[in-house]
């Protein structure tokens, strides 16, 4: 509203070759040879058009004689032309209303539509503008939406084929700009949209009084890299890649929840088994290619040994439980530090606050199959529920990094050692990383797997659960800074992956996405996660493409850098 208080308000006299306000009503702005014409309606009876000029978009002066440019086509409301392209001796225009579509024609008075549906909205569409660029057409385009009264406009950009113009390439799936941000308590309605040196100008009639025109900053970069799609994992065909086994009772009810380290050219998978005593275990596959299981043991590589996380009283607090689990070892994380894995745990004995418990194992023995587990200590504090933890693979300025969770947020402390056996010697969330209130993340979040590093951060895979859907557990990623965890440079806007195959909706617990493990293998990245709280799954992404997107992965939003009031 600043930007808008700086632009006088205060109509200008007329002169003579200015335009009759009182007899006529502007439409439309285009362009046409570098040139831009206002096309303004005369007031009833009369239907008739006069039409204004300007050299520089902003300042009109009316015509001798009324000119009707080829780039206005009456025929279609809120359309547009794509200027200065011609495809097999057509022009092309597009045009909505419910939805978007495209006409061509020979000659601007025999227009032909397909009434083929090219894109379709919940709300009534208006195209502001069609431009061609080298690599597509850009077509930016309105959704109008009556809010207390008032029409908000919110503006898209979808990109179509140059030879095939009614294609789709990509499409904004956020408003890049609003209307209701700089007028929110006008009556406006849009006069369409032209390029000005190489800058996309919307030009807005403002309480039936004042045009004016709006500068994107949008487009002083390719429009391509504005969001696109989200940041996303590829959920692989051969999904799930472990599901409970009846004929071994510790893993006949659930597999679910993986760690995951990748280690002699193979990807190790430790995974959650219950059986049907409803006590939590820890089983074992490994994959050459981190997808099809080569070989999966028969009996549990760990499991309850400490009173902390035994139940032998037959009963379970309800409100604790989760997974359907009475008890034991769940959703491991597990991390290659200083020669030794080292795994950290959530620690049940059925009635008392879920806990964080730390064990670890020689890397040697581990991969010989030496289950050598270390006696494992609480880490966590009693008097809360402490959840999702895991270690970071690396020490920062001489100190181990834990991440965890404690009801909303993701914590981060940083210790000397992992020492925890000192009385009151507890994890105490130093740091935060928050939910978002206005996100798919606004109820809580909580650490996948272990961050990995990458060239432009520690990569964190999350899982976020939404105040809206406090059932549905969805998976997203952060780039952490390399020497500062802490320090959130990248967040993914929406979710990289969402429960709806069948395996991840049908189950134990439907509509649950939980990350436990990941491994960046050459360039690919392979997440593994638990689904419907049932069995195993993985998805993919090539490392340096979702790198890519993750960074530019924010809200399509475009600033306006200038407004100018429109003389005529």
């Amino acid at each position: 509203m600043e930007l808008i208080n700086k632009i006088t308000l205060r109509l200008k006299k007329f002169i003579n070759n200015k335009v009759d306000r009182s007899v006529a009503e502007p439409i439309k702005i285009v362009e046409e040879n570098g040139k831009y014409f206002l096309i303004l309606k005369k007031s009833p009876p009369s239907d008739s058009y006069i039409s204004a000029r300007s050299l520089d978009g902003f300042d009109f002066d009316l015509t001798d004689q009324p000119y009707k440019p080829e780039n206005f086509i009456d025929k279609y409301s809120h359309s547009a032309v794509v200027a200065d392209f011609v495809l097999k001796n057509k022009k092309i225009v597009y045009y909505g209303d419910r939805q978007l579509q495209l006409a061509r024609s020979s000659k601007t008075n025999s227009w032909s539509s397909a009434k083929k549906s090219l894109l379709i909205s919940p709300h009534p569409v208006e195209v502001g503008g069609a431009f061609l660029f080298p690599k597509g057409i850009i077509v930016l385009y309105y959704e109008k939406i009556k809010e207390n009264g008032v029409t908000n406009y919110k503006a898209f950009i979808a990109e179509f084929d140059k030879k095939h113009p009614d294609r789709l390439i990509w499409k904004t799936d956020k408003p890049i700009w609003e209307t209701i941000s700089h007028w929110p308590s006008k009556k406006i309605t849009s006069l369409g949209s032209v390029m000005i040196k190489n800058k996309i100008v919307m030009y807005w009639y403002v309480d039936q009084e004042v045009i004016y025109g709006v500068y994107l900053s949008g487009f002083f970069f390719d429009p391509r890299q504005i969001h696109k799609a989200p940041v996303s994992l590829n959920k692989h065909s051969l999904n799930p890649i472990i599901t409970p086994r009846p004929e071994n009772d510790w893993e006949a009810f659930t597999t679910l929840n993986p760690a995951a380290t990748y280690l002699e050219n193979k990807v190790h998978i430790l995974y959650r088994a219950q059986g049907y005593d409803y006590i939590s275990t820890v089983g074992y596959a490994v994959s050459s290619d981190g997808v099809t299981i080569d070989m999966r043991l028969d009996y549990p590589i760990y499991g309850p040994s400490e009173k902390f996380e035994m139940n032998k009283t037959g009963r379970v607090n309800p409100e604790l439980m989760s997974a359907g689990g009475w008890g034991g070892c769940e959703d491991p994380r597990i991390t290659l530090l200083e020669g030794r894995l080292h795994m950290v745990y959530v620690a049940f004995d059925g009635r008392s606050n879920l806990r964080l418990a730390l064990t670890s194992i020689d890397v040697n023995d581990f991969l010989k199959k030496r289950w050598n587990w270390e006696k494992p200590l609480l880490i966590s504090p009693p008097h809360v529920i402490d959840k999702s933890g895991c270690l970071l693979p690396e020490k920062i300025n001489g100190k181990y990094v834990f991440f965890h969770r404690v009801f909303p947020d993701i914590l981060i402390d940083f210790v000397e050692d992992l020492n925890f056996k000192d009385e009151n010697k507890w994890l105490k969330g130093e740091y935060k990383i928050k939910i978002r209130p206005d996100k798919w993340d606004s109820r809580k979040i909580g650490a996948g797997a272990p961050p990995l590093r990458t060239k432009d951060g520690w990569l964190l895979i999350y899982y976020g659960v939404n105040d809206k859907d406090a059932s549905k557990y969805q998976i997203g990623a952060m780039l952490l800074d390399l020497y500062d965890p802490t320090k959130v440079l990248y967040r993914s806007n929406e979710p990289i992956l969402s429960p709806n195959k069948d395996y991840e909706i049908n189950g134990f617990k439907p509509g649950i996405a939980y990350p436990c493990g990941a491994v960046i293998i050459k360039d690919n990245l392979f997440v593994y996660y638990g689904a419907a709280d049932s069995v195993v799954c993985v998805a993919q992404a090539k490392l340096e493409k979702f790198l890519s997107q993750l960074k530019t992965d924010k809200p399509a939003h475009l600033s306006p850098i200038e407004i100018k009031e429109v003389t005529y």
